[in-house]
């Protein structure tokens, strides 16, 4: 479940990007785990929106800087940005990967005053298993019952973007995808009932969730489009302001040079914007 961005064409003047990279939001099991700024160069003359922006990779492999074209546009809306690095299995079992994007959250709203930050109006992206932790930053406050880093900060966000991240583990995957649940989660799939459920975030879906506008290949060969479909189904059920497009021909990447992949996440990026109420 790779994902490369390529860059996407701006179509006015972009203002000039501050890049501060390598930046600690946490120390843990003895590694630091860092994250990549991205905002307007020019001072904010009011408290800036905050997008977390995650990694694919199975949860196994990737790296922050996949999504830093990303990242960065984002930036050129006036966004602060930043690309977050989280422990990778099978070094590190779930639930590693959400507490540390959800460690992210609350360091970027602890630091709020620094950054100029709006801890009311914080957004999370990714795509694969990065779309997976958006959606459950967005649909779940922190998991850990008792947080060492941060813990007086909520670890949820306002609006997510996800770009054909797996909904519901509990069903759609087949049996070949066995060897990933156990690396992810440390047990046979067969038992790990509990664990599976409670890493999908479908299984979260309530009034009280993100809004959440969704990005799809029909042909996705590693995340079934069923996925993004039920998904679609239970936001509607529970009404929750949601957009889901499906693009024909598209696999697990985002061919960007296809005007309607391009025009699609052109639309999620405006989707976050508006619920944000960011001016673009």
């Amino acid at each position: 479940m790779t994902f490369a961005l390529l860059a996407i064409c701006a179509v006015h003047l972009a203002p000039t990007i501050k890049e501060e990279l390598d930046v600690t939001y946490n120390k843990v099991a003895g590694k630091e785990l860092k994250m990549d700024i991205f905002q307007p160069e020019a001072k904010p003359v009011a408290m800036r929106p905050a997008i977390i922006v995650i990694h694919g990779g199975a949860w196994m492999a990737g790296d922050r800087k996949d999504m830093h074209a990303l990242a960065r546009e984002f930036a050129k809306k006036g966004f602060f940005a930043a690309s977050v690095q989280y422990r990778l299995a099978p070094m590190f079992k779930y639930p590693t990967m959400i507490d540390d994007v959800q460690t992210a959250v609350r360091f970027l709203r602890a630091n709020a005053g620094k950054y100029s930050l709006d801890k009311n109006r914080f957004a999370a992206t990714g795509a694969s298993a990065g779309g997976h932790l958006s959606l459950l930053l967005g649909f779940t406050d922190t998991r850990d019952p008792k947080p060492t880093a941060f813990p007086k900060e909520s670890s949820k966000v306002q609006v997510v973007l996800n770009i054909f991240g797996p909904t519901d583990m509990r069903r759609d995957f087949p049996s070949s995808l066995d060897p990933l649940y156990f690396a992810l989660l440390g047990k046979k799939r067969s038992e790990a009932a509990r664990e599976i459920e409670l890493a999908s975030p479908l299984y979260y879906v309530n009034s009280s969730v993100a809004p959440v506008f969704t990005i799809h290949g029909e042909s996705d060969p590693l995340v079934p489009v069923i996925q993004a479909k039920i998904l679609d189904e239970a936001l509607a059920k529970v009404k929750v302001d949601h957009k889901t497009v499906l693009i024909p021909n598209m696999g697990h990447a985002l061919p960007i040079e296809r005007k309607e992949v391009l025009d699609a996440l052109t639309q999620g990026i405006q989707f976050v914007c508006d619920k944000l109420n960011v001016k673009s």
